[in-house]
């Protein structure tokens, strides 16, 4: 007892120094904790609010998450969208409360997280208090984090802060040889998995492979082929571990995209867009040397979160620390792993003006991304290990300048001196020379009002703690100041950077008041498919507000879309097919043809509402099939000749029995008992056997009953359900059992329990060895 109580007493005093973050976070968040406002990100308001409060209600309502979502691009599996991190541990705020409320709660609860791991990652290094605390600070509250929290992301908020996990884990596995480390780390990194944010797993993983290979062959030294063979196999098994754990979301996941438009891959075009341009590397300086987005005055590129997908913004004094120098060599390797991690996440961020990238883009993995630059984390992770090593190195009196830092202090010195002049002086001819030489297009949609005193103070700012942080080293090395002073002064300027760049991102605001027109429109919408879906435009409504409002869309916005769903939108409205759609926001012409298979029913066209006409309804019996090739069914469906209410188009080698032709079929009556986002009922009165087209998406899992008999569900007319269907009364149900998310679930319990079993079993063997 006496023992755990002295280890709990030890802990505590180590992490002391995180209540300086802790109080950090409290001040950036203060407003947020003490109102209890909502917290602004965009692509939450626009995307995972509509998507959390669904999730939430249905759970509350019916006691189970939902697995279908009928609300969005005519009903798309929401067990298949990675994004809504239905299983993250850590999402539970979600469930408990509002979803806008829990948004900011989740945020600081992240950020206080990032800071303990990454706090605990480098004292595990034997990096000193105040170099971990540094690192911590560096990865928490740098520009790129915080560019991600306004902007919404927060699925990259939920990813992001397991690296330093992932990395200290496989790091021991290195130091100690034990692949219990590699099942620790492959846990951590299932969750970061459930964090709902593929890319930044995919970059986690390849950035800690590559660092682990590095650092184990720099440190072993000999037996390089068996040190690899080892090493790989951990790295392997961590991340066959991580899937594993996460199969409950990643096999859902994996069947969604086999069939969604990101299916095979992207285009290289696709897969270089929002590629960091060299050009950008000068924000990591002054980081609004080309505006800001929170008041408009974003200027080098049309698309304003270009901003928060290139800052790469991590202070100015940890960029000076970077080019401190030790001899102690069990830094060395540590040194040479992470600026090689660094020049890497920098050498990948650059896609397409990457000169080898068209190479890189064959390799497995990045076919399946876009927007390259999202690898600065990476960067920013190296950064912040770096320079926390370095002030560690300052406070161990171990150091000395290294051979670059001189030129190159001296030329970004000369740079933000001449830029601070002109800025002054010739302001006129500074801002034509930056405009002309770094704006992507002619600049006019920035706020230019404030854009001067914005930029002006950035480059000043940028120039002051430059020469701070010099001060700061030069005093510090020729003995003008305590190594310990000097490092809370180092924090203090730190701290006083990033909380004037980053505290303008946390925005405290209410989103969700919405105006009585809007909900006046949506109280005498549709709230079921089959009362008709409906189609909006204009700026009244948004495209996910269909999820929001609880009426069926047509419309939405998600980085997976049905393929064939995104290929019957085109072809009804002429447009060429788009590989890479991820935002349907309008249609050109809502009274298409194909349109009416989807019985649409409702336009809102600003604040106008028009009932559309339609001969087909949501449920119709035809009496006769045709097969044909998939690649054929729409052009035909677009014909003149083709009655959809007499034949459907079933697919060549879609299976199901077909039923005879008979001279005439249809329906009595057809009644929805109930509709729920999972299940759906019909009564049917059926006065000769046919086939029953309902105007619902067909997708893997709907299983069909008439009478309590199963029968086959089939594609037809290329996207939707339907059953064959004989004479007399019928109740007929629908249910989606998705069998991926079923297996899947089996598989993580059974790994997690197998994992925990080995984990708990060593560390009691340890324990006991240790005892004895």
């Amino acid at each position: 007892m006496e023992r755990r109580m002295s280890r709990w007493k030890q802990t505590i005093q180590e992490h002391v120094p995180l209540a300086f973050v802790f109080l950090c976070t409290m001040i950036l968040f203060g407003r947020v904790l003490l109102t209890g406002e909502a917290l602004y990100g965009g692509d939450f308001a626009l995307y995972f609010y509509p998507l959390k409060e669904f999730i939430r209600d249905h759970l509350l309502n019916q006691g189970t998450i939902p697995l279908w979502n009928p609300y969005l691009f005519s009903g798309t599996p929401l067990i298949g969208n990675i994004q809504a991190s239905l299983f993250y541990p850590l999402g539970f705020l979600f469930y408990l409360m509002p979803s806008d409320q829990a948004y900011g709660y989740t945020v600081m609860m992240h950020c206080l997280l990032s800071s303990v791991f990454m706090y605990s990652f480098m004292r595990a290094s034997s990096v000193s208090k105040g170099g971990s605390l540094l690192s911590a600070f560096v990865f928490t509250f740098n520009g790129y984090f915080m560019g991600h929290l306004y902007a919404g992301h927060l699925t990259f908020i939920q990813s992001y802060i397991w690296i330093p996990l992932v990395f200290h884990l496989l790091f021991r596995f290195v130091q100690s040889k034990a692949f219990e480390y590699t099942l620790s780390a492959g846990v951590i990194l299932g969750v970061q998995i459930l964090g709902g944010f593929p890319q930044i797993v995919f970059y986690t993983m390849l950035g800690a492979g590559f660092s682990v290979m590095l650092y184990g062959l720099i440190s072993e030294g000999a037996c390089r082929f068996r040190s690899a063979f080892r090493l790989g196999a951990g790295v392997a098994l961590t991340v066959g571990i991580g899937f594993c754990i996460a199969a409950v979301q990643v096999l859902p996941t994996w069947e969604f995209a086999q069939l969604s438009t990101r299916a095979g891959g992207v285009s290289y075009a696709m897969a270089t867009y929002e590629s960091l341009h060299p050009k950008e590397l000068l924000a990591f300086l002054i980081p609004e040397i080309f505006g800001n987005p929170v008041d408009q005055t974003y200027w080098r590129s049309g698309e304003f979160w270009h901003f928060w997908e290139s800052c790469g913004y991590a202070g100015i004094l940890p960029l000076m620390l970077l080019f401190i120098k030790t001899e102690a060599r069990s830094f060395r390797s540590l040194r040479i792993c992470f600026w090689a991690l660094l020049l890497l996440s920098l050498f990948l961020a650059l896609g397409r003006f990457n000169f080898f990238y068209p190479l890189i883009y064959q390799l497995p993995g990045f076919k399946s991304f876009r927007i390259p630059a999202q690898i600065l984390f990476l960067y920013i992770f190296a950064v912040a290990v770096l320079s926390g090593m370095g002030l560690d190195r300052i406070l161990q009196k171990e150091w000395s300048w290294h051979r670059m830092f001189l030129p190159v202090a001296l030329a970004v010195g000369l740079v933000l001196a001449t830029l601070t002049f002109f800025v002054h002086y010739y302001p006129y001819d500074f801002f034509l020379f930056l405009f002309s030489k770094f704006a992507d297009q002619p600049v006019s949609g920035a706020n230019l009002a404030g854009l001067s005193q914005k930029v002006s103070l950035s480059v000043d700012r940028a120039f002051l703690l430059l020469l701070a942080g010099g001060f700061l080293l030069l005093a510090c090395r020729y003995g003008k100041l305590k190594a310990r002073f000097m490092s809370l002064l180092a924090l203090g300027i730190l701290f006083l950077d990033l909380f004037l760049f980053g505290s303008q991102f946390v925005r405290p605001y209410d989103p969700f008041v919405v105006s009585d027109e809007k909900e006046a429109v949506s109280r005498i919408m549709p709230r079921t498919p089959s009362q008709g879906r409906v189609v909006t435009s204009g700026s009244f409504f948004r495209a996910n507000d269909g999820l929001r409002f609880g009426f069926p869309s047509v419309l939405g916005y998600d980085p997976l879309i049905l393929k064939r769903y995104a290929e019957f939108i085109a072809a009804s409205q002429n447009w060429p097919y788009d590989e890479h759609l991820v935002n349907l926001e309008h249609l050109r012409d809502p009274d298409a043809k194909l349109l009416k298979h989807l019985n649409l029913r409702w336009q809102v066209h600003g604040k106008t509402l028009r009932r559309m006409e339609s001969d087909l309804p949501y449920a119709y019996l035809v009496n006769h099939a045709v097969t044909k090739p998939q690649e054929m069914i729409l052009s035909l469906m677009g014909t003149e000749d083709h009655d959809p209410r007499r034949t459907v188009v079933l697919e060549s080698g879609g299976g199901g029995k077909m039923q005879p032709k008979t001279a005439e079929a249809g329906l009595r009556s057809c009644t929805v008992l109930s509709f729920a986002p999972d299940t759906l009922s019909l009564k049917a009165s059926v006065q000769a056997p046919g086939y029953l087209v309902l105007s619902e998406v067909f997708y893997p899992g709907w299983i069909a009953t008439v009478d309590d008999k199963k029968v086959d569900v089939l594609a037809g007319n290329y996207l939707f359900r339907v059953i064959p269907v004989d004479e007399g009364e019928h109740v007929i149900r629908f249910r989606f059992i998705s069998w991926s998310f079923r297996i899947g679930i089996g598989i993580s319990c059974l790994t997690f329990l197998i994992a925990l079993f080995l984990i708990t079993r060593k560390r009691r063997s340890a324990e006991k060895d240790g005892r004895g």
